[in-house]
Order: C-alpha cells, then structure tokens, then sequence
C-alpha cells in the first residue's frame, strides 16, 4: 500500500547503538561501585553474579530493547530478559579475565558506543525542551490540507502492478488512458507478456503520496491513470471514491504531534548547526585536502524524530486479488 507523507513511524536508536550499549558492559565488569552508575531506572541490585551488581536500571535498558514486550509485563518475561542479562555478564566476565577489555578494537568500540549516546542523548534532551504547537498553527496545518481533512475521502482502486522495462513504459501508459477497462488492460498486457499482479484495495487521502492523491483527484469512476513504481508502473483505476472528512477535533492529536516532531526537528538541526559553527575541527592527514571550504557547511546527523502519526486518521482496509499473469 502507498504511504503519504503523515505516515507514522517510531523514533529509535539504531541497532548498532543498541549493541554497542552491550559492550559497555566489558568496561563496567569486576567495578561494583561502577556499575550503579549505569542506572537507567532504578539503583536497586536484581542480580548478582560472581560478585558483580546487575541493578534495575541494566534491566530496564534490557527490557527495553525486547521487541513486542509490553510495559507491564510480568515478573515471569522480566525474569527471563534478567536471566539473558546475567548470561551476557558472565561471558563479558570472561572477556575481562582475558584481557579483551583491553584490545585496541574493544576499546576503539566501547568509545564509540559512549560517544554515540552522549550526542544523541544531548540532542534528544535539547529536544525535549521544545514547546507545544499552538491552537492557532494547528488550525492553519488544518485548513492547508483540506484533502486530508475536510475534503477527505476513501478511494476504492484497482491496481495493476506491470514489470514492464523502461522502452515499453511509453507505450503502456498510452494503453492505460486509451483502454476503457481493466480486463481490457489485462488482456492486452497478458498478449504482450508483459507479467503483473493485481489487487484490490482502499486508501484513504493521508495513505496517498500528493502526487497520486492530485491524479485520482481529476479522475471520474472508471478512468485509470498510471504512476512509477520500483519494478515499472503501476496502472491505478478508480472503482469509486466516499467523502470522509474529518473534523478539526478528530484531527487534532495527529496534527499536533506532526507538529510538534516537525518543531523538534527544526531545533535539532539548528542546534546542530550551532555547535558545529562553534567547534574548532581540522582535517588531518589524507582528509586535509578534502576539507571543506571556509564558511561551506558539513552535516551532522539528526536522529529522526517520530514521523506524524496522520495514517491513524483512518486506518485502510486492503484487498488483494489473486495476482494475475
């Protein structure tokens, strides 16, 4: 299914940072004052082992990083992730006795990790500090989309996805305005064995990219228009279209938060933009030819903020027909 640009996706750490925050553990073993100073959640000792205090907080990060784990889970699966947290320090145990904490790329990697978190927690921190939109910014993003909002509608498709190479596309799309209907189109694409799959499905206004969302706009029930997909185009045939607008009220949580995610994005990068500009770098080695020009600007990465959670507005129900070839 096509996603708009509201769709919704959850910010998070990357899988990297997730593992490198493991490896941390190497430096922490075999120091029981340390390891309290890892507290994410809590100082009270869970575990220990050989010695060494594990603490709720090691288990909150534990638990955290466990997909599809609810917040409230019970003891049982918290005693399970902790039974896996004890596992790992018993063999980072192991590693410290053989010196591994020690080893250059160890090392190299347990810096790595450490960095990565302080940078991110420092901008996800200055993000936090960004205020709520305002009634009046949410009721402007309100009435500059009224296809998504006012005018918004479901659209009942049929779609055909055609593998069809870049010489023959002309030629296609001038079949998809001129056929009258999609058995047609499938019969024509079935002599030139041209393979495709077709379905059924229903998208609401905010689960359409603007670009298609304006194409189906100037469509009547029945006509058929034709859009680039990643293996050749897709033929989009409008089977009908239900009004369903939807009130300021309803709208408003989602606006709000793609506000607010979009407001924090905007901070970040200008805060970024600040440090940078305040920081003393020099390229050295083979990277001192390669410097930027004085005054050329160099991007820092924006760990990405949650995407508007729009698609929530309505939900689309999508049917699939049995591919066709």
């Amino acid at each position: 299914m096509m996603r708009s640009e509201m769709m919704s996706s959850r910010a998070r750490l990357g899988a990297a940072t997730l593992a490198a925050m493991a490896v941390l553990a190497l430096s922490a073993c075999g120091q029981k004052k340390d390891v309290g100073t890892a507290d994410a959640g809590g100082s009270d000792v869970v575990a220990k082992v050989n010695g060494d205090e594990l603490n709720a907080g090691q288990l909150t990060i534990a638990l955290q990083k466990q997909r599809g784990m609810r917040p409230d889970a019970g003891d049982a699966a918290s005693k399970q992730v902790l039974d896996d947290l004890i596992n790992e320090q018993i063999v980072a145990q192991k590693a410290v006795a053989a010196k591994l904490d020690k080893d250059p790329k160890v090392v190299a990697q347990i810096e790595s990790a450490r960095r990565d978190i302080l940078a991110r927690r420092f901008v996800e921190a200055a993000a936090e500090t960004t205020g709520k939109p305002t009634d009046d910014a949410i009721q402007k993003f309100y009435d500059s989309r009224p296809a998504l909002f006012a005018q918004r509608k479901v659209w009942t498709l049929q779609r055909l996805d055609i593998q069809a190479p870049d010489a023959r596309r002309t030629d296609v799309d001038a079949h998809v305005q001129s056929l009258k209907t999609p058995a047609e189109l499938t019969d024509w694409l079935k002599a030139q064995k041209l393979p495709f799959t077709a379905k059924q499905e229903q998208d609401a206004s905010e689960q359409l990219p603007p670009a298609v969302l304006d194409k189906l706009a100037a469509l009547k029930d029945g006509e058929s228009t034709v859009v680039p997909s990643q293996f050749g185009v897709s033929a989009l045939t409008l089977v009908s279209s239900t009004s369903a607008p939807k009130a300021l009220a309803d709208a408003k949580p989602a606006i709000e938060q793609y506000l607010a995610n979009q407001g924090r994005r905007e901070m970040i990068m200008n805060l970024q933009k600040t440090i940078r500009d305040g920081a003393k770098v020099e390229y050295l080695g083979r990277f001192a030819a390669l410097a930027p020009a004085a005054g050329a600007e160099a991007a820092m990465p924006v760990p990405a903020p949650a995407v508007p959670a729009a698609s929530t507005v309505a939900p689309a129900a999508s049917q699939t027909s049995p591919a066709a070839k």
